[in-house]
């Protein structure tokens, strides 16, 4: 079997982060299977329809893109059950009822974040990422939400995809057919760790897909497999929906007789990245196809492509339900971070960010992308509601969120709470109070994988205690836990570079640069940059105090900035960092702690020499007063 290598990723196992429920497990609310009739799904009586969205880090995280990873590597790993609880919560609080995952985890040796080994018969199951989905079906069962699981992915060897299972894949009866087969067999009657119960007896899961974004087309042998393994599906599990994984619409309009009145087929799915060419725009696509497949097959819009404008969802979703398709899942949402934020992910030739809920105020005319984010969650949310024709659930107050461990007051950072738009950072003296607010609006979706917040008024040699409250236009959320004792030795000024706001006047060529989704920076939000690339830039810090360490990161680093200190007699001293390089140099970490603390001003200058995209990010001062 021709197998791809995936031993280039380097994850976390889940199983110290899935062994402890973080809140009470609630009543089951799902106990009916959904189920098809002609061309309609229902859920006993009534039809069952919904906007919702995609959480395809619901099962395996490729989104943890921290600067101080190698990249790919450092990327994947496993959620554990806080993120998967506000994944859930979060499309509940949309009013979303269904959550499109991605696909089931396969590679061709044995590895902690892939579901199986497919490299072999009998395929070798891993139990610590198979209780990844475990967990998130008891969840779903708590929150009343269902799951669409695509089986295999066209092209994505990290998570498996055709190719994973070798080159013979989509012939019948061949080793890659047999090895899919098998890893089926074992899926669809596996025995959830948490509920006891086996998945194909389980009312969560509102469909199987064969596939995400297949390509079936005329091929024979394609269109065999896709026959054959929809009749191996349902021989296994013929209580659950199963949906034809196919996406383009040239691959399915005036193609889908043969399958339209295939027993073993429930639905048809529809990504909206390209149009017919009959229709100029999604929702003209989807009533061509849906009048096409109208009393036959039932038809879901499994992906919204992530840069749909606003007006062009609302005229989707309005042909949504007024043709009767099933429903549409938006394109993407990223749930919160263990570690404090978001996972950020930009589809880079897109140039747009997924989503992060609930949406978030932008006082300052920050980024159009935080008013955009905010539309198109409220259209979700409005439509989510009209196609039930129900109420949009009420806003909840959030849930305290849980300060994490931290070194210092210059890197505080908590799990925030699902429904949160911002938070207040207390302090107190003493454990008990009484607390003084230092910081209101504190928001956590702007910070990327770092410390969302420093303590710039704490003093050296003092005690403090520390806490968060979460709050929306609900209320706000009962006190995180109390972190401390810390007593600081230093101070911190820490620059996200959102505005350059505190480099100093003589700073110069300086150009930030804020997006939701640049082309070459992993998801740093902003940074700074050469305005004229032909010329040298500085970025000057006054330090209010005496210098001790300097940190910063650097993209396009093959020419490495300089950094000088500036006397107060205006002597000009050139530091020499420790570089630590990431992704062949490419990026680089620069770090320097004074044998002495010294006096001045910090430069960084970046040289006319260095690529034009070159940028830096978090800039990081720690000082004595």
């Amino acid at each position: 079997m021709m197998l791809r290598s995936f031993r280039s990723l380097c994850l976390v196992a889940p199983a110290a982060f899935l062994a402890t429920a973080f809140t009470p497990a609630r009543a089951e609310t799902l106990t009916q299977f959904v189920t098809r009739e002609g061309d309609r799904f229902v859920e006993g009586s009534r039809e069952f329809r919904y906007v919702s969205v995609n959480m395809p880090d619901s099962f395996q995280l490729i989104t943890n893109y921290r600067f101080d990873t190698e990249q790919p590597a450092g990327r994947y790993r496993l959620p554990n059950e806080f993120e998967l609880r506000d994944c859930v919560h979060s499309v509940r609080q949309l009013g979303g009822r269904v959550i499109r995952t991605f696909v089931i985890t396969c590679g061709p040796e044995p590895h902690p974040a892939l579901a199986f080994d497919v490299s072999r018969l009998p395929v070798v199951p891993n139990e610590s990422a198979l209780q990844v989905l475990d967990r998130l079906l008891q969840i779903c069962h708590e929150e009343g939400v269902r799951l669409i699981v695509p089986l295999v992915a066209y092209n994505s060897n990290v998570r498996g995809d055709v190719t994973t299972y070798g080159a013979d894949f989509w012939n019948v009866g061949s080793p890659g057919n047999l090895a899919f087969k098998d890893m089926l067999r074992q899926l669809l009657t596996r025995t959830n760790a948490f509920t006891g119960r086996r998945y194909l007896d389980d009312p969560a899961i509102l469909a199987w897909q064969t596939g995400n974004e297949l390509v079936i087309g005329d091929d024979p042998a394609r269109r065999a497999w896709l026959r054959d393994i929809a009749a191996y599906i349902k021989s296994i599990d013929p209580r659950h929906l199963l949906i034809d994984g196919r996406n383009k619409p040239n691959d399915v309009f005036d193609r889908y007789e043969e399958f339209a009145d295939d027993p073993n087929i429930d639905a048809v799915s529809y990504h909206t990245y390209v149009n017919l060419p009959q229709a100029d725009t999604p929702a003209g696509t989807l009533r061509l196809i849906r009048n096409q497949l109208r009393g036959r097959k039932p038809l879901l819009v499994t992906e919204v492509a992530m840069y749909t404008k606003p007006a062009a969802l609302r005229a989707l979703l309005d042909e949504v339900i007024a043709d009767g398709t099933v429903g549409a899942n938006w394109w993407a949402l990223r749930f919160r971070n263990r570690d404090g934020g978001f996972y950020k992910h930009s589809d880079r030739n897109s140039q747009f960010e997924d989503l992060n809920w609930p949406g978030f105020a932008d006082p300052e005319n920050y980024l159009p992308e935080i008013a955009r984010e905010r539309e198109v969650l409220g259209i979700l949310r409005d439509y989510a509601s009209r196609i039930t024709d129900t109420p949009a659930p009420a806003v909840e107050i959030p849930d305290a969120p849980r300060l994490l461990p931290a070194a210092d007051v210059g890197h505080l950072t908590w799990q925030g709470s699902t429904g949160a738009t911002d938070y207040d950072v207390q302090r107190a003296m003493t454990a008990d109070g009484p607390w003084t607010t230092l910081a209101r609006g504190v928001q956590d979706h702007l910070i990327v994988y770092a410390p969302l917040f420093c303590d710039t008024t704490a003093e050296v040699g003092r005690t403090y205690f520390y806490r968060v409250l979460a709050r929306n236009s609900a209320g706000t959320s009962q006190p995180s836990n109390t972190l401390g004792p810390l007593t600081p030795d230093r101070c911190w000024l820490v620059d996200e570079l959102f505005d350059g706001g505190q480099l100093a006047p003589d700073s110069k060529n300086v150009r930030i640069e804020k997006a939701y989704a640049h082309s070459a920076y992993l998801e740093d939000i902003a940074l700074a940059g050469r305005e004229d690339p032909a010329q040298l830039a500085s970025l000057v810090y006054r330090v209010p105090g005496a210098l001790r360490e300097i940190t910063f990161n650097v993209f396009a680093a093959t020419i490495p900035p300089r950094v000088f200190l500036h006397d107060a007699h205006g002597a000009r001293m050139e530091l020499k960092p420790n570089v630590t390089a990431y992704d062949k140099g490419r990026r680089a970490r620069f770090q320097l702690a004074l044998d002495e603390p010294r006096t001045g001003s910090v430069e960084i200058e970046l040289s006319a020499d260095a690529d034009a995209a070159q940028a830096i990010g978090r800039v990081e001062l720690a000082y004595l007063p």
